[in-house]
């Protein structure tokens, strides 16, 4: 083919590919991430990268611009990124699949962080070298998948978000209802805030989202548009925030709580936005993901219940002081000095030393827990003890100690 393969690379350049996918390609842990696929419209059936395919004709009646982009990188990406390693995923260890067939638009429109509204958050071009190379390695092929992308982009920002319907804003306090913007049965949740001039520029501050009783509310990327009372010169009414100021604004708010809204205030300073009349300009609120959500809740680390009985019962075996393990796990440079694995038993603090020990305890099978395990095996670096069945003996009946 011509174009990408066709090129002649320098020697340097094709080294450099070729041993570093001899070397491998991203391991499960190394996957590309980032946000979810924000959209966008689905592929069209068929498109094998064929240029002989009617489904790749860029005048093809059902082939929409970002895939006929697409079709036109595809074979160099495979070139450059398939391999067997995003494409088959048959390298060792796997690496995500997001150029799989048979159909590679698919694939890869469906992998989450890949295909963005914003071009540069896109994880091809955020991933930088690994075990292959980076995009960035060839700058044509670079512009090619910018190219792609920012299609891709144009897409995504076609379609239009969930909102509000247009609100008048008033001095002072104001509470709007987010509602007609959520979706999965979400009902019952506002955003307040307090608006006022700073000159002839519209100020919010205080912005809470309102959760309703009883349901957690997520929140991706909140944006506000004046909308004007006069159309312009082009008909449009609508001025969404240039600056887009809650683009990061990525919120679970508990259930019958109010929570500030990051970044909690805004000014729009830009000159789309002045001056703003309060009397007939209106706001209208669109929203990336507007859904009941789920607030992660952190559970407290376990703390020993019963200090003095550790310190009477359990830690002198630890110590090798008690119990004819043959094993003194504070000793030398093991869990003393050196306090390998975050366990230093030769301190003074009998409660975080009993903290310390907690941490490698499966409350709900402590015969497997890793305090345990680790020095009744061959492979443990400080020793094994004489009496595995004592040593297991020693944590289950003194469970009480810890929990």
């Amino acid at each position: 083919m011509t174009g990408f393969r066709g090129r002649a690379l320098s020697i340097g350049i094709t080294l450099a590919i070729a041993s570093a996918f001899a070397a491998g390609c991203d391991d499960p842990a190394d996957s590309l991430g980032g946000r979810h696929n924000q959209g966008g419209r689905g592929a069209s059936s068929g498109g094998s990268g064929d240029p002989n395919d009617p489904n790749n004709d860029p005048n093809g009646a059902n082939v929409p611009p970002e895939e006929v982009a697409f079709r036109a990188l595809e074979a160099d990406l495979l070139n450059v990124c398939g391999r067997t390693c995003h494409d088959t995923g048959k390298y060792t260890p796997p690496a995500p699949m997001f150029l799989a067939g048979p159909d590679v638009y698919k694939s890869v429109k469906g992998h989450p962080g890949i295909i963005n509204r914003d071009v540069y958050a896109s994880a091809f071009l955020t991933k930088g070298q690994h075990a292959g190379p980076a995009v960035n390695y060839d700058g044509e092929f670079e512009k090619k998948v910018v190219a792609w992308l920012e299609a891709e982009a144009l897409a995504i920002r076609a379609i239009p978000l969930p909102t509000t319907p247009p609100t008048t804003i008033k001095n002072g306090a104001n509470d709007i209802d987010l509602t007609p913007a959520a979706v999965g049965g979400l009902t019952n949740v506002h955003l307040k805030f307090n608006a006022s001039l700073v000159g002839s520029m519209l100020s919010l501050s205080d912005i809470e989202l309102v959760a309703p009783a009883g349901q957690d509310v997520h929140i991706l990327q909140p944006r506000f548009v004046r909308v004007l009372p006069t159309p312009k010169d082009d008909g449009t009414t609508d001025v969404p925030d240039p600056a887009d100021s809650f683009s990061n604004s990525d919120q679970t708010v508990p259930g019958g709580t109010s929570t500030a809204l990051a970044p909690g205030s805004v000014l729009f300073t830009h000159e789309s936005w002045r001056p703003f009349d309060l009397a007939k300009d209106k706001l209208r609120i669109e929203v990336m993901k507007l859904e009941p959500g789920k607030v992660s809740v952190i559970a407290a680390a376990a703390q020993c219940k019963d200090v003095a009985g550790f310190v009477a019962n359990v830690l002198p075996s630890m110590r090798g002081q008690a119990g004819g393990f043959g094993l003194n796990c504070a000793g030398g440079n093991c869990h003393g000095n050196a306090a390998i694995g975050n366990i230093n038993l030769a301190g003074n603090d009998n409660n975080l030393i009993c903290q310390q020990v907690i941490q490698k305890m499966n409350q709900g099978n402590i015969a497997q827990s890793l305090i345990v395990t680790k020095p009744t095996s061959a492979n443990h670096g400080g020793g094994q003890v004489n009496n595995a069945a004592g040593w297991r003996a020693l944590f289950m009946d003194n469970a009480a100690v810890f929990f």
